[in-house]
This record gives C-alpha cells, structure tokens and sequence, in this order.
C-alpha cells in the first residue's frame, strides 16, 4: 500500500521549512505547493500540515495576519481534496491564563493590538475543529529554539544583539520564564498528529518553562556576552505549557534545554563566525 503523502504548506517558513527537510531525508512522500499555486485546490494533498503564518511582524500586518491564520484556511476547508489537516496554532494563546490544558477557556481583548493574533488564531483553531472535516486537528506550537534566517524570535533578537554589541539588555526581567522546544522535537511531535488519526488540540511544547537567568548564564559561558535587566524591564507571567495529553498519546519526550541549547549556541557561533 503507497504511504500517503504530507503537504506541507507554508514550507519556506522557518518551522515547514524544517518538516520539509525532516520529510525529505526520510525519503517519504510529501509535497512543498506555494500558497497561490492554483492547483492547490485541485489535487490530493493527503495528510496537510498547514503552517502558513506571521510571528513577530503581525502588528504592523493584520490584514495579512488574518489572510494568512484564517482565510486561505477558510478556502482549503471549504474546498481542499486532503485525507487530514494539522493547523499550526501557538501556546501564545494561553497568555494571561493559569490553565493551559487544551480544553481551557481562554480571554482575549479586541481593544489590545498584541491580541489580534491570539484572535486570529483561535478562529483557525476553530474552523479546523467545527469546519466539517472529521480529521482537522490544532498543534499549539511553542517557542521553538532553532537557527533562523532573520531574528523574529526572543532568543535569536539576543543572539543578533550580543553578536552586535557584545553585551545584552534584557527588556524583561531575569525571572521571567516561558516554554522553549528544539525544533528536532518540534518537528517530531507535529508528524506524529500529522501521521495519526488523532483529533482535537495539542500542546506542542516542553512543559517546563525556562527562566531568562538560565538563558543569560548560556549566553555568558558560551559566548562571553554581559548580559544585564534594563531598568524598565518588565516581569512575563507564562504558567507552565500542559503536555499531558500530547504525551499519553504518543509517548514524544522532548529534550530538555540544558541538552539542545549548548548545541544551538554552537550552530550559531559557526554560522556567524565566532
């Protein structure tokens, strides 16, 4: 029986770029279509993992924000010849909240502009689950930790300052924590949903959050940047990822961050020569 095969859409992106490379050196199936390609909607997509999506820029783009976490998705279920869907959401939509199951009921505030992301991507959560596919399911991804083309992740703005500078100023405070996954971990745990016949929601991430003054030690060991709390820095409040289910499902255990990080740090200093 011919595997069936995973499209991955939104394959240029830093995530699908590495599902499309992880894929690849397995040698299975699997298919890279653009977003316009016209025939997208035409053709067997089999097993599709949807990572189409903006990250740090959304601010100064909702209107692609939105194009991009909910109406192309919109036109895929709507239209799509696919065997399943895995919608790639966040773990930012906890923001705020000291329940972070995937069952949890979560707030959001259309008056605060940072919202309009967390808004935007529970409408895709929500049309994957309601849209009428029996197989669309949601991975609410963390931060993931991997080497970048452009710094739009907190740990790669302090890698670029620290290679700039040579010192770092955090804006938020040494005790501030949140969830960090490797990208190989990542990578892993969305093909297994994607793989699977599993429904629902999953927290894609740790489960233990890491504070910035672990970080900032790495930073000096490694790297030789002082690393310091700017005066106005402000505290983050992110209680920890619940993974309980995305365990029991599939038995993925990620990494701890004392294991991959000094690996990343070593990626980084080869790519920029240090």
């Amino acid at each position: 029986m011919t595997p069936t095969p995973v499209t991955v859409l939104g394959a240029t992106g830093f995530v699908g770029r590495h599902l499309l490379a992880r894929l690849r050196a397995d040698g299975a199936a699997c298919a890279a279509p653009a977003r316009d390609d016209p025939t997208l909607l035409r053709r067997p997509l089999g097993h599709v993992i949807y990572a189409i999506g903006l990250t740090s820029d959304f601010r100064s783009r909702p209107l692609d924000t939105v194009q991009a976490h909910v109406c192309l998705l919109r036109d895929l279920i709507a239209a799509g010849n696919f065997d399943s869907l895995t919608y790639l959401s966040s773990t930012r939509v906890y923001a705020g909240s000291d329940d972070t199951r995937e069952q949890a009921t979560l707030a959001v505030n259309p008056n605060a502009p940072g919202d309009l992301y967390n808004l935007s991507k529970l409408m895709g959560e929500s049309l994957c689950l309601h849209g009428g596919h029996p197989l669309a399911r949601v991975a609410r991804l963390s931060n993931v930790v991997g080497l970048r083309d452009s710094p739009d992740s907190f740990i790669d703005q302090l890698l670029e300052e620290g290679a700039r500078t040579g010192r770092i100023v955090l804006q938020t405070t040494l005790c501030s924590r949140k969830d960090y996954l490797y990208i190989d971990d990542a990578v892993a745990q969305i093909l297994a949903i994607a793989r699977s016949d599993a429904t629902g929601i999953f927290n894609v991430a740790h489960g233990q959050g890491v504070a910035n003054r672990e970080i900032a030690e790495c930073l000096r060991s490694a790297l030789g940047y002082a690393v310091t709390e700017a005066p106005t820095a402000q505290a983050w409040a992110f209680a920890d990822i619940d993974t309980q289910r995305m365990r029991e499902r599939f038995g993925l255990v990620p990494r701890p961050f004392d294991d991959y990080f000094p690996h990343f740090l070593a990626q980084f200093r080869q790519r920029k020569g240090i």
